[in-house]
C-alpha cells in the first residue's frame, strides 16, 4: 500500500488544483486542547493540538520531505527540522483560539511548539503551547478554535480537558451548520455574490465553530 502513495499524492494534487478558487474551507483540522492552571486555579497556559486531514497531511509531508520511506514514522531529525512549521501565522490569523471566562476574552500569548508526529492514518498532528493571562480562579472556561476567513475548518473533536484535574467536566456544543451557511449566503449577497468574494471572502468562521465549556469543581 505504501508503494501507491506517490501515485495517490499525484491524483490528490491534481484534484486539489482543480478545486474552484472560492471553495471554502480548503483545509480540515481536528482540534483539542488542555488547560494548565496555577496553584490558585487560574488558567495560565493552554496546549493546543491540531490533527490535519489526510490530503493536507500528504501535501505537507511532500513539501517538507517527511517520511520519504513511507513507513509512517518520523525520525528525530525530521521532527527537529520541521517542528513548529505551522506556527508562522500570517496577518489576520492569530492561531484561531479564543478563551472566554465570565464573558471576558482572555489574553493568549505567542505559541511555542511542543510536538509533531505522524499517525497510523498518515495524518500529521502537532501540539503547541501558549501562555494565558487575565483569568480568575474557579470560573468556567469557554473555548473556540476557528479561522475567521474559514479557509481552515476546525472541529473540536479531539481530547479537551484540564491538566491534573480529572473532576472537571467538558461540554461540546457543535456548530449550527444550517444557521452558519445561511449567514454565509447572506454575506455573499451583500458583497455581490461569490465572484466578488474571490479576494474578499467574508469573515464567517466563527459561525461554523464548535464551542466547548469547561467547568471544574471548587
Amino acid at each position: 500500500m505504501h508503494a501507491l502513495r506517490p501515485v495517490f499524492l499525484s491524483i490528490c494534487v491534481s484534484a486539489w488544483a482543480a478545486l474552484p478558487a472560492l471553495s471554502h474551507p480548503h483545509i480540515f483540522v481536528d482540534a483539542g486542547l488542555r488547560l494548565i492552571r496555577d496553584a490558585e486555579g487560574r488558567v495560565v497556559e493552554v496546549e493546543v493540538t491540531w490533527r490535519y486531514d489526510e490530503l493536507y497531511s500528504l501535501l505537507l509531508a511532500e513539501d517538507y520531505g517527511l517520511d520519504p520511506d513511507y513507513d509512517l514514522q518520523l525520525t528525530e531529525a525530521e521532527v527537529a527540522e520541521t517542528l513548529g512549521f505551522d506556527l508562522n501565522w500570517n496577518s489576520g490569523f492569530e492561531g484561531g483560539l479564543v478563551l472566554r471566562q465570565g464573558g471576558e476574552t482572555l489574553e493568549i500569548g505567542a505559541p511555542e511548539p511542543v510536538s509533531l508526529e505522524m499517525l497510523e492514518t498518515g495524518q500529521l498532528q502537532t501540539t503547541h503551547r501558549r501562555p494565558v493571562s487575565g483569568g480568575v480562579p474557579g470560573a468556567g472556561i469557554e473555548a473556540q478554535i476557528y479561522d475567521p476567513e474559514f479557509y481552515i475548518a476546525f472541529e473540536m473533536i479531539l481530547d479537551v480537558g484540564v491538566a491534573d484535574a480529572p473532576g472537571c467536566t467538558v461540554e461540546l456544543i457543535r456548530a449550527d451548520l444550517d444557521a452558519a451557511y445561511a449567514v454565509l449566503e447572506g454575506a455573499l449577497e451583500e458583497i455581490g455574490g461569490s465572484v466578488a468574494a474571490e479576494d474578499n471572502f467574508p469573515a464567517v468562521g466563527a459561525y461554523f465553530a464548535d464551542r466547548v465549556v469547561i467547568a471544574c469543581p471548587g
